[in-house]
């Protein structure tokens, strides 16, 4: 039986979903264990596929934790070596599917949101009973590392557009040019990623959040130690064209997989242009 759902998932040849959504096959993977793990009848056809003899591709240290569920219950350890190992051909199929994304931080953004599902799932099911709160854990730190390779290869651009000393004295013309570069790649972000989606809302919130501590305090500095020097000329785009607290309200608006802002942008940016209330 698991020998056949095990070849299911290396074959499944679908389409990663659009904004690095939690894709079909994981969701159908995930409750499927979950399932297993609900039923005793169920584990007794995973021993029979699986003896407790067997040997597992896996290191124990993969799914083994002295806070498991399973103890030193052979029939147990058989399950969870069982269990493990499908799980772990889910996650390669997934890391297959992530280059297919023509971005890398949306590869990145749908292997988090793909693995935090998983961990959801296990953690909140009997499957964490058997995988144990060290696999828990472990997993749960790289969702994280995802996290932060989409942090680091969404946003990096914006980041680096502002001088490192933000409140230090620089020329006119070079203040100018950082806030020019500021614009245009905080405007491309955000463009791109307006419809890109994280389903799980406390990991979309921590998201936000995070994005906002990397990004804010920076230009709040460099805005208000350089913004006073630029008068608004009537016609001309605004050198200064976000205030700091902008920043915040266009976060906000990201992770639901719309193209549709709530926040107006400055008339005539790439970002108004695209967006509407």
């Amino acid at each position: 039986m698991l020998d056949q759902f095990e070849a299911a998932i290396q074959k499944d040849s679908s389409k990663t979903p659009t904004g690095g959504a939690v894709h079909p096959l994981t969701r159908y993977v995930m409750n499927y264990l979950v399932f297993l793990c609900d039923y005793s009848g169920a584990l007794s056809d995973i021993l029979a596929d699986w003896p407790v003899n067997a040997k597992t591709p896996l290191p124990e240290s993969y799914f083994s934790s002295p806070t498991s569920g399973g103890g030193e219950d052979p029939s147990a350890a058989a399950i969870t070596a069982r269990l493990a190992w499908l799980i772990l051909v889910l996650l390669c199929k997934l890391d297959g599917k992530a280059v297919l994304y023509n971005d890398v931080a949306l590869s990145y953004l749908f292997l988090a949101n793909n693995l935090n599902y998983v961990v959801s799932k296990v953690q909140n099911s009997n499957l964490g009973l058997l995988m144990g709160l060290e696999w828990i854990w472990k997993t749960r730190s790289k969702v994280n590392r995802y996290v932060a390779n989409y942090e680091r290869m969404g946003w990096s651009k914006v980041i680096s557009s502002l001088p490192e000393d933000p409140t230090a004295e620089i020329p006119l013309e070079e203040a100018r040019e950082c806030f020019r570069r500021f614009n245009l790649a905080f405007e491309e972000a955000y463009k791109k990623q307006t419809s890109w989606v994280i389903p799980d809302p406390k990991l979309r919130d921590e998201v936000k959040i995070s994005l906002a501590k990397m990004i804010a305090p920076g230009y709040r500095a460099f805005n208000q130690k350089h913004r006073g020097k630029y008068a608004r000329e009537a016609g001309v785009a605004p050198i200064v064209r976000y205030a700091p607290e902008d920043l915040d309200n266009y976060l906000s608006d990201l992770f639901f997989g719309s193209k549709t802002s709530s926040y107006e942008a400055y008339p005539g940016s790439s970002v108004s242009s695209s967006h509407s209330r």
